[in-house]
């Protein structure tokens, strides 16, 4: 992470940016110089109310040239470490390469640094080159530039190039290679690992990234954070996360006004407060989410931050996690061979047979895999009964523990895929919630049963959704009556084993972490915001854009490359800032034989079907001048030409279409903890638990 712990002029004046810091073998220092070689003089920045020496380049200048002042020696494995000191100020990302003499310009492998965040500190960029030739042509040089740059121009204080890893803490873990063999670390067995019954396991996506962490990827699944939109429905409290593991989240702010903060999964740190989170809520541990992807070590030889780090925190808090394999949006015709290849790591390299940690049923290593009987991940019945054989019968790799991630209408689902779920040993039902039911039935058949338990829903930032219509896609968490019911009802249906879906995910607001109830506001700007979706009715995944105005053609072009010209469904809204007082009549016009329905904060107030010329609200609306109106528009269109369109009336104002400047593109919601502790969610599941396990009556009230 970068050290906030110095400040700015005394980094630069008393350390001379980087002057004194590379204390390790023969560092030699780079200076920059122009295309014939000549060393660049140093131009004044400005500093607060101080002023300092520096190269400056932007993205338009191409970036800095630095050569060594000295000779460098190439060690004979070909690695290098470079060290880049700058001035943070404004926003961008680093582009640094090392070019040998004569050769192809390297890219570093592992680095620590790069993403400008505005903090106003001196900072240092680390990292790591391999495969450099050991004799080249003339020498090394190393090109420093900035992209994406927002704000100042790259100030560069000093540079320098060493053949060992420098001496900081968050460069060597990123430099390291935890999943390279067995945790070797501290570690607290848990009490019980023979079986999953009476246990509370948790789903862990461990997926929220931020710049300048092990990955160096900028943000990740928290959205778009330097243009302040979200897609997160919860925001994190992070009162009890260590400062040195959170970034500053741009220039966003929270509705306090203070600056907003967020963290990575992929620290050590973080997951470890997470598991410690566990331990003193008495949650058994963790089914770690593992998307299935050609990143895997296995096949590409990718990072594994958050495995080990999830590894390392299960032993170190006395839990217990295992591997839930997420197949969603991976080709049926690669997952046997991938899957088969991944877990063969584990078991080789990774060596979790050796880990006591790793959660077991009768002996058995526990798989789990997510969501191959799920229609909308297209995987084949031939797919999905190799994959169950090979985990259960392999004579090498088999023998696991397998339990299937099914649809909660599994009843409805072909014979063939009923005989598919005998080939599991647990299931788990997903958002079922029809307790009683599944575990006789999955009784009968000889399996397991992992309840499903979760403290709500939504995802209205995720899907770009507006956020006065709480009616869509939203499971409201009652102060958290709706999670403490399913854990009565699952405890009186007795279920003996239960999964909370899930620890961490803030994006879906499924996660029992602690949420803050100051968050930022959420976006608004000017335009429409619509996703279409291939199909009849909106599905999981759909394809986002934004319009000038509540208009779109029908019957010619596909309204997106990834869907359909024809048999499609938008979903259109945001917000009408309403310019004068009045009663509106609103109309919408589209294509021959369409579907609509309008709704304004959630209240429909058109639904029209087999359109034949314009549609109209039966009753006017009266509004308010000023008055801010959230409106959703669901279109379904088949095959008839013609243009949709949003229309409004009133006395005085002929039917036209709504102007462009009275629509905003405003959505999402971050859903509050109901005037509860940011911890009430985890304290629910360890006295859910309690109802499982027989300490509590299954019909006691919730406290």
């Amino acid at each position: 992470m970068i050290d906030r712990s110095i400040p700015l002029f005394r980094k630069i004046l008393l350390l001379a940016w980087l002057g004194g810091s590379l204390a390790s073998a023969a560092p030699v220092t780079l200076q920059a110089t122009s295309d014939d070689g000549r060393v660049l003089e140093q131009v004044s920045v400005r500093v607060s109310d101080r002023t300092a020496k520096a190269w400056v380049c932007d993205e338009a200048s191409g970036g800095l040239k630095f050569l060594p002042a000295g000779q460098v020696a190439v060690p004979a494995d070909g690695v290098l470490y470079v060290k880049v000191a700058y001035l943070d100020t404004g926003y961008g990302t680093l582009d640094v390469r090392l070019v040998p003499g004569g050769g192809e310009p390297i890219k570093p492998d592992r680095f620590l640094g790069f993403h400008r965040t505005d903090s106003g500190r001196a900072v240092s960029a680390l990292m790591r080159f391999r495969g450099v030739p050991v004799s080249g042509n003339g020498g090394i040089s190393l090109k420093v530039g900035i992209e994406n740059s927002r704000g100042a121009k790259l100030a560069v204080g000093n540079a320098g190039v060493q053949d060992v890893p420098f001496e900081d803490a968050n460069f060597k873990y990123v430099i390291s290679e935890p999943w390279d063999g067995p945790y070797r670390g501290p570690r607290v067995r848990p009490a019980e690992n023979t079986t999953l019954k009476g246990k509370v396991m948790t789903g862990y996506q461990g997926w929220f990234r931020t710049p300048n962490d092990p990955y160096g990827r900028g943000w990740v699944h928290w959205g778009n954070i330097p243009e302040g939109l979200f897609t997160v429905d919860m925001w994190p409290d992070v009162s009890q996360y260590a400062p040195s593991l959170l970034e500053k989240a741009a220039d966003v702010k929270l509705k306090s006004g203070k600056q907003a903060y967020l963290f990575s999964s992929a620290w050590p740190g973080v997951v470890d407060t997470h598991f410690r989170w566990m331990r003193e809520n008495d949650i058994d541990g963790a089914f770690l989410q593992r998307f299935v992807s050609d990143d895997f070590n296995s096949i590409r030889g990718g990072p594994e931050w958050v495995l080990a780090n999830v590894r390392a925190a299960a032993a170190r808090e006395g839990r217990i996690w295992a591997v839930e394999y997420d197949i969603s949006g991976y080709p049926d015709a690669k997952l046997l061979e991938t899957l088969k290849k991944d877990w063969k790591w584990f078991v080789d390299k990774f060596k979790v047979m050796e880990d006591p940690n790793y959660a077991r049923e009768g002996g058995k290593p526990v798989v789990f895999i997510w969501g191959m009987p799920f229609p909308d991940r297209r995987i084949s019945l031939g797919t999905a009964n190799a994959v169950a054989d090979f985990f259960k019968n392999d004579p090498q790799y088999g023998g696991n523990h397998l339990i299937g991630g099914i649809p909660g209408n599994w009843r409805d689902m072909e014979p063939s895929w009923q005989e598919h779920f005998r080939k599991y040993d647990d299931v788990l039902c997903w958002m079922s919630q029809r307790y009683q039911e599944d575990q006789a039935d999955f009784g009968r058949l000889g399996l397991g049963y992992h309840a499903h338990v979760m403290p709500g829903f939504s995802w209205a930032n995720l899907k770009h959704l507006p956020g006065g219509d709480t009616t869509l896609a939203h499971t409201p968490r009652q102060g958290g009556k709706h999670y403490w019911n399913q854990f009565s009802q699952a405890a009186k249906a007795g279920a003996d084993r239960i999964f909370v879906g899930m620890f961490d995910e803030y994006d879906e607001a499924t996660a029992v972490m602690p949420m803050s109830d100051d968050a930022p506001p959420t976006p608004s700007r000017q335009g429409v915001g619509v996703t279409y979706y291939n199909g009849a009715n909106a599905q999981e995944q759909g394809k986002f854009v934004r319009l000038d105005k509540a208009e779109l053609p029908l019957g010619g072009a596909a309204p997106h490359r990834d869907i359909a010209a024809d048999h499609f469904f938008a979903r259109m809204g945001g917000r009408i800032v309403v310019p004068v007082s009045g009663e509106y009549t609103f109309s919408v016009e589209g294509a021959p034989g369409d579907d609509v329905e309008l709704l304004f904060n959630g209240k429909k107030v058109l639904d029209a079907k087999d359109l034949n010329g314009p549609a109209s609200t039966v009753e006017p609306v009266f509004f308010e001048s000023g008055a801010s109106v959230d409106y959703r528009l669901d279109y379904r269109h088949r095959t008839g030409k013609g243009t949709l369109r949003l229309l409004w009336e009133r006395r005085g104002l002929p039917r036209q279409p709504v102007p462009p400047e009275v629509l905003l593109d405003a959505w999402g919601r971050f859903i509050t903890n109901e005037g509860k502790p940011a911890d009430h969610w985890m304290k629910l599941t360890k006295m859910g638990k309690e109802m499982v396990t027989g300490k509590r009556r299954t019909d006691a009230p919730m406290p």
